[in-house]
């Protein structure tokens, strides 16, 4: 396969230096019934290991992958579930990205509160839209608002194979 040959070509050049491979995304790589699948299983675990390598697999539907992905903690040890940013969390946001300036000029309270339940990627084009390309609080929140996607998920507590300390998590 052509990334296990890229790998092979970086080991030539750096036989021992760790290596993190990111596979975003990984259910349109991998998803139901893909055949890319056996050849993502290849590179994870396949006749061809490769040493010093760790692979980091992102997807926003684990629900779509195929237990043979998801169900086999050799392939990824670890799951984390990554929620929405807590108020907390978009006000150390907002506080980082806005200048003293900035902050002077908004009401960093309100921001908080009206931004429940968006992501950093949310915050990120509120700071960019008010303060950069000089829209309003109140129509960037409100066309904000509109671009929050609740996940699609198939069936409701569908099981998506080992979680931390061996019990499985549900989706539903």
């Amino acid at each position: 396969m052509k990334n296990e040959r890229s790998v092979d070509s970086i080991r030539l050049i750096e036989p021992n230096r760790p290596i993190i491979v990111i596979l975003e995304d990984i259910d349109s790589i991998a998803g139901e019934e893909r055949y890319n699948t056996s050849l993502i299983l290849n590179i994870l675990d396949g006749v061809k290991q490769i040493d010093n390598i760790v692979y980091i697999a992102t997807t926003n539907y684990p629900e779509k992958l195929e237990e043979r992905i998801s169900n086999r903690p050799s392939r990824f040890d670890r799951r984390y579930e990554v929620e929405m940013p807590t108020a907390e969390v978009r006000e150390s946001y907002l506080r980082n990205k806005l200048t003293k300036e900035d902050i002077k000029k908004v009401n960093i309270t309100e921001w908080v509160e009206k931004s429940e339940g968006m992501s950093l990627a949310h915050m990120r084009e509120l700071v960019i839209s008010v303060m950069t390309l000089d829209n309003t609080f109140e129509e960037t929140i409100e066309r904000l608002n509109g671009f929050k996607i609740k996940p699609r998920i198939k069936s409701k507590n569908k099981k998506v194979g080992f979680g931390l300390h061996g019990s499985e998590t549900s989706i539903g």
